[in-house]
C-alpha cells in the first residue's frame, strides 16, 4: 500500500445505496492503493451540499444533476467528472400499504428530502401526470435528516415518499410500505447521478481525481463480481439484514453504470427539462459542465 495517502473530502447529499462504492472501496483498501483516502461527509440534500462546495468544505462528491444545474446557473465553481453507478432514476415512490396507486395520493402528505431537491421536482412531475396539483392536492413535507426513515410512515408524519435502496427493500420486506412507481419508468433516458469536482480541485489536483475515479470504477466492479461480499459489508454499514441488502443490490443491478460514464442523451434531456422549468439557465451545454479526465 502506498505509504503516502492524500485525504480528499467527498460530499454526498444523503446516505443510501449510492454511497456503497465509496465506503466499500475504502473498506477494501482500493482508494488507498491509489494513494487516496476519501473523507466522506454526508449532507441532507443537494442545496446544502452545494453550499459546502461554495464554501470550500467539499472538493469532490456526488449529486443529482437537477440541483447541480441550478447551482451551476447561480455561479457554482464545479464541473461534472463522471456518473455515479446509479446513472438512471432508480428512485421509487412508496406509500403506506393501504394506498394502492399514485392517483390515490390526493389529500396525502408526501415526504421529500428538502425544498429544491431532486425528489421534489420528480414528485411534482409524477403527480401532474396523474392530474393532481402538487400545490393544492397534496402536502409536501421536507424531512431533512428523517428522509428515508420508515418511522415517518408509521407515525403519520407522511403517507408517501420517495425511497431508495436499501430502505426500500427493508420497508417492503417488513410490510411497512407498498411500491407505487419507479421514477425511471417515466424518465427512461435521463442522466441522474453525477460525480463532480470543484474547479479549484480540477486545477490543482487533476492527478488525484484521475486516481479517485479509477478507484471508484474498481470498487464498482468488485461489488458486481462479488455480490456476497458486498452484501455482507453493506448489511453492516446500513445495519439491515444481509438478505435484505442483497435484494437491494439485485433489484436494479442490471441498470448500473459500471464505467462511471455520462449518458449523453440523458444529460441533454436533464438540461432540457431543468431549463424548460426555469430551474437552470437555458443556454447551458453539456460541454459547459462536464470535464473529461
Amino acid at each position: 500500500m502506498n505509504a503516502s495517502i492524500t485525504h480528499i473530502t467527498w460530499g454526498a447529499p444523503s446516505f443510501w445505496i449510492e454511497r456503497l462504492p465509496l465506503f466499500f472501496g475504502r473498506q477494501m483498501g482500493i482508494f488507498q492503493r491509489q494513494g487516496i483516502r476519501p473523507d466522506i461527509k454526508i449532507f441532507h440534500g443537494g442545496p446544502e451540499l452545494m453550499q459546502a462546495v461554495h464554501n470550500g468544505e467539499v472538493h469532490v462528491g456526488e449529486i443529482g444533476l437537477p440541483p447541480f444545474l441550478k447551482a451551476f446557473s447561480e455561479g457554482l465553481s464545479a464541473r461534472i467528472i463522471g456518473s455515479t453507478f446509479i446513472q438512471q432514476l432508480d428512485h421509487y415512490v412508496a406509500a403506506r400499504p393501504d394506498i394502492p396507486s399514485l392517483s390515490r395520493l390526493k389529500n396525502r402528505k408526501i415526504g421529500i428530502l428538502s425544498r429544491g431537491s431532486c425528489d421534489e421536482y420528480f414528485i411534482r412531475k409524477l403527480l401532474t401526470a396523474e392530474n393532481l396539483d402538487p400545490e393544492t392536492d397534496v402536502a409536501l413535507v421536507p424531512l431533512g435528516d428523517r428522509y428515508g426513515d420508515l418511522r415517518c410512515f408509521q407515525t403519520g408524519l407522511i403517507d408517501a415518499s420517495f425511497l431508495v435502496e436499501p430502505v426500500l427493500s427493508l420497508g417492503e420486506s417488513s410490510g411497512r410500505i407498498r411500491i407505487l412507481a419507479r421514477v425511471g419508468d417515466s424518465f427512461p433516458e435521463y442522466q441522474w447521478g453525477g460525480i463532480f469536482a470543484s474547479t479549484a480541485c480540477l486545477e490543482s489536483h487533476r492527478d488525484l481525481l484521475d486516481a479517485l475515479m479509477r478507484g471508484y470504477r474498481e470498487s464498482l466492479l468488485l461489488i458486481k463480481e462479488d455480490m456476497t461480499a458486498a452484501a455482507a459489508y453493506g448489511s453492516t454499514l446500513f445495519k439491515i439484514p444481509e438478505a435484505v441488502f442483497r435484494r437491494a443490490l439485485e433489484r436494479d443491478c442490471a441498470n448500473w453504470e459500471l464505467d462511471a460514464g455520462i449518458h449523453t442523451t440523458g444529460l441533454f434531456n436533464c438540461i432540457h427539462v431543468q431549463a424548460s422549468s426555469g430551474a437552470c439557465r437555458a443556454d447551458i451545454q453539456p460541454s459547459d459542465i462536464v470535464v473529461q479526465l
